[in-house]
């Protein structure tokens, strides 16, 4: 009886676990580089479609566009270092975060093209050709984690990218809405989007949440549809694939945007975020993140204006831009109104900035 011989065993390259002390230096060393820009070495795609790359003398995993060449050096600026390292490559939106990689890479601790020489040196023939990391060849992935990947490869969004929610109906009906009715529209059109699903049923197990409010979800609605043995196979169901993207982007960038009409004839586009704290002490007051909602409207007699409303614990602060200075100068002679109605709703303002395109350069 012949028995074969074990194949050799190349793990991956893990990440480093949460509170390393080399993750906290890699972020310490970068707080001075906000705002500047740096390069990127690519030193190879992984398996997953990531790319292991050299950035600040750190071999880390970046999420790159698909088209990225290994072997070449991208310029990148650091847009922040809180909650966690960001970068910005140039004439893209999307946010990138590096994620360090946990063993250390002999021969890559020279900046810049070195590192590509010594990293291609250590590269097979083929897999280099391919632009794939060797040490990946021989990790596999379980059935469910097959399924995962499917779903995500599938319904992949750009790093940093909102989860984008858009509404094909108005949400009021034509006239001028009752603003209590209209917050509680905006507030069903997030709660009802299914972004928030798996919470909701967990909500609805404990007595929290009536069923009539998780049947309006559309995991909900097309398990009904379609029989609960095809509900559950997600994976052959591609609007489930977006839908499961969405959800992860929400949770991975703390940003979510809904477009639609608001009313008849009037669209709205409208962002909630997570307000990322600066750089600089922290107080008690500051140990939870703030939130900030922003939303532009076009009106017929006043044009383009965009509100953006920043709560920080118990503080509210507005900021209204308005197109042009004649509707700037109008929302400031009307201000008193906005303030007033607030206080008298147990929500005071703590400052309220109303200007106009021209009276900040364009902006």
């Amino acid at each position: 009886m012949t028995v074969r011989g074990v194949d050799r065993v190349a793990p991956a390259i893990p990440a480093l676990p949460a509170g390393d002390v080399r993750q906290e230096a890699f972020e310490r060393a970068l707080q001075t580089q906000v705002g500047k820009s740096m390069q990127v070495a690519v030193l190879a795609r992984l398996a997953d479609g990531s790319f292991l790359v050299r950035v600040a003398e750190q071999n880390a995993r970046m999420a790159l566009p698909a088209g990225t060449q290994p072997g070449t050096e991208l310029p990148m600026t650091l847009v922040s270092t809180h909650p966690r390292p960001a970068f910005q490559q140039a004439g893209a939106g999307q946010l990138i975060h590096p994620t360090l990689v946990q063993q250390e890479l002999p021969g890559l601790r020279a900046p810049g093209t070195a590192a590509l020489a010594a990293f291609r040196a250590q590269l097979a023939p083929a897999a280099e050709h391919a632009g794939a990391d060797p040490r990946n060849a021989h990790v596999s992935l379980s059935d469910a984690g097959r399924t995962i990947a499917r779903i995500l490869s599938s319904g992949q969004q750009a790093a940093g990218e909102a989860a984008s929610i858009r509404s094909t109906t108005p949400l009021t009906g034509p006239g001028t809405p009752e603003p209590a009715r209209l917050a509680q529209a905006l507030e069903g059109a997030l709660a009802q989007s299914g972004l928030f699903y798996e919470s909701h049923v967990a909500e609805w197990a404990e007595g929290k949440r009536p069923l009539p409010e998780l049947l309006r979800e559309p995991q909900m609605q097309r398990a009904v549809a379609d029989g609960a043995s095809k509900g559950m196979a997600a994976e052959a169901d591609p609007a489930a694939f977006h839908l499961i993207s969405q959800q992860l982007a929400a949770h991975e960038n703390g940003r979510i945007t809904w477009q639609g009409q608001v009313w008849p004839g009037q669209d709205m586009q409208w962002e909630i975020h997570k307000d990322a704290p600066e750089d600089g002490p922290r107080g008690e007051a500051d140990t939870e993140p703030g939130w900030r909602s922003g939303l532009r409207l076009r009106f017929a007699g006043l044009g383009e204006i965009a509100a953006t409303i920043v709560i920080a614990g118990d503080q509210l602060h507005i900021q209204l831009k308005a197109e042009s200075g004649d509707t700037g100068a109008l929302l400031r002679a009307r201000s008193g109104e906005l303030v007033a109605a607030l206080g008298a709703a147990g929500s005071p303002l703590a400052s309220l900035d109303i200007h106009s395109k021209q009276e900040r350069g364009g902006e």
